[in-house]
């Protein structure tokens, strides 16, 4: 099965490559910087967004729900004050492993408050716009577009690949319709640019919700 790919890191070794675009935010070492560490109620997810990284960004948040869980009813605390803290790095990657990753948010019976540290692009902002709570750093920056992938084989499967790639969209759409303030009527028009929106700016649209 194809997987679909919406960012701007090189994504090899599978089915579909994005071509990577040198952006004036990105570090050129590749391994040291993906990432994905945590401590206490803390997850910093530094990496592409790839089946491996949000497996264990996946495993985290699920111990950390029983973690916390397990001592909010041993000591009677109330979980909302002690929520998971995602903290986001990334420049996208799989379109299904970070719709994984938004799911996985979502259920998460603990809170989970993420926070933008550097960048969010693609499949990590919609990880980010998820969140509980949204926070985002005055220098961060986010990056909203389409997905992107490379179509081969018969007609019949090239027209099959587009009905595929539009019901993604749908989804992806759907979700900045319910979690940001981006106005439906200019929502398509703001998915077919590449620009970087600054703190103010998701702010103002509503893809965070305070920035510190």
């Amino acid at each position: 099965m194809k997987d679909y790919h919406w960012g701007l890191e090189e994504e090899t070794g599978e089915v579909v490559t994005v071509k990577k675009v040198q952006s004036p935010f990105e570090n050129s070492d590749s391994d040291e910087n993906n990432l994905v560490e945590f401590s206490n109620n803390k997850i910093f997810f530094y990496s592409g967004v790839s089946r491996q990284k949000i497996l264990r960004l996946n495993k985290a948040i699920v111990n950390m729900n029983n973690n916390l869980l397990n001592r909010a009813t041993t000591y009677d605390i109330d979980m909302n004050a002690s929520p998971i803290k995602l903290h986001i790095n990334s420049y996208g990657g799989s379109v299904f492993a970070g719709l994984s990753a938004v799911d996985y948010i979502l259920k998460s019976k603990v809170p989970v408050h993420t926070v933008i540290d550097g960048c969010a692009a693609s499949a990590a902002t919609l990880m980010s716009v998820v969140g509980t709570k949204r926070y985002m750093h005055k220098n961060a920056c986010m990056l909203v577009h389409q997905l992107s992938g490379i179509m081969w084989g018969k007609f019949q499967e090239m027209k099959d690949d587009m009905l595929n790639s539009e019901m993604l969209m749908k989804k992806i759409k759907n979700i900045y319709k319910e979690h940001t303030k981006i106005p439906q009527d200019k929502l398509d028009q703001i998915l077919k640019h590449d620009i970087w929106w600054d703190a103010d700016q998701c702010l103002e649209y509503g893809l965070v919700d305070e920035v510190i």
